[in-house]
């Protein structure tokens, strides 16, 4: 049975972590896999979100399985971390649903995530300095941006596992549930992100993305797409109807 799966539901995309024997560990291979996986999702027409899950409650993943790693330099092209930048920069919105203990690299691919939802009882570790290994930059980059600089010291130079409370006070989750009501929280998210216009949100998610990387956005393509946009038309119209509006993407 492969560990990852991709599979589409309407307009969403969810890629399941499915590996419960190694404590759904990723093999190297398998990031490859989830690569080919964010590749295929990427082309299919009308998707709004991506989901990244994984099987089971008490570990959302134990990262990537080092008996893949040698220690003799295998790591200088970390491919870890050229997944992480294809899942931050993919062009629809994404969303890690999370539950039970989050482990290593794992970390990393859930902050590469647009939005995080959780299941109470989640707590998160990176142990990399108790085995000797110094993270890869852009992955401390994204830990520091996304948590800021004092979490991300208690994360990977204490190497301190950071329960509920600590992840809710540095702002990792976006949305936090009950067990039982996580995946009525992940609906009700995605339910927020299907609200907005294909265009608008798609958009404005490249130009964040340009902003947080420091650059200066180049959005006027962008922009002047949605006012041309029939959804922009739409949207008025609702407003002035006083109706939801059914946005076409277009």
């Amino acid at each position: 049975m492969p560990a990852l799966t991709l599979t589409f539901a309407e307009d969403v995309a969810t890629i399941l972590i499915d590996n419960p024997e190694k404590r759904n560990a990723l093999a190297i291979a398998d990031l490859g896999a989830m690569s080919a996986m964010l590749d295929e999702a990427a082309a299919r027409p009308g998707l709004r979100a991506l989901v990244l899950a994984a099987s089971g409650d008490r570990v959302f993943s134990g990262g990537v399985d080092l008996s893949d790693v040698s220690g003799d330099g295998a790591w200088d092209e970390n491919p870890l971390t050229a997944l992480a930048d294809k899942l931050e920069t993919f062009p629809r919105p994404t969303v890690a649903r999370i539950s039970g203990k989050v482990r290593g690299g794992a970390a990393e691919l859930t902050l590469a995530c647009d939005f995080r939802v959780g299941a109470r009882g989640v707590d998160l570790a990176v142990p990399a300095a108790r085995i000797g290994i110094h993270y890869e930059a852009e992955g401390l980059a994204r830990a520091a941006a996304r948590l800021g600089l004092q979490a991300a010291k208690r994360i990977y130079l204490l190497a301190e596992t950071m329960d509920e409370a600590a992840l809710l006070a540095c702002g990792y989750f976006d949305r936090l549930a009950e067990p039982g009501a996580l995946d009525a929280a992940l609906s009700a998210l995605l339910a927020d992100i299907r609200a907005g216009a294909p265009l608008a949100v798609d958009g404005m998610k490249a130009t964040l993305a340009e902003i947080g990387a420091g650059r200066r956005p180049d959005a006027a393509a962008r922009i002047a797409a949605c006012w041309r946009s029939e959804d922009l038309r739409e949207g008025l119209a609702a407003m002035r109807e006083k109706r939801k509006p059914v946005f076409r993407g277009r």
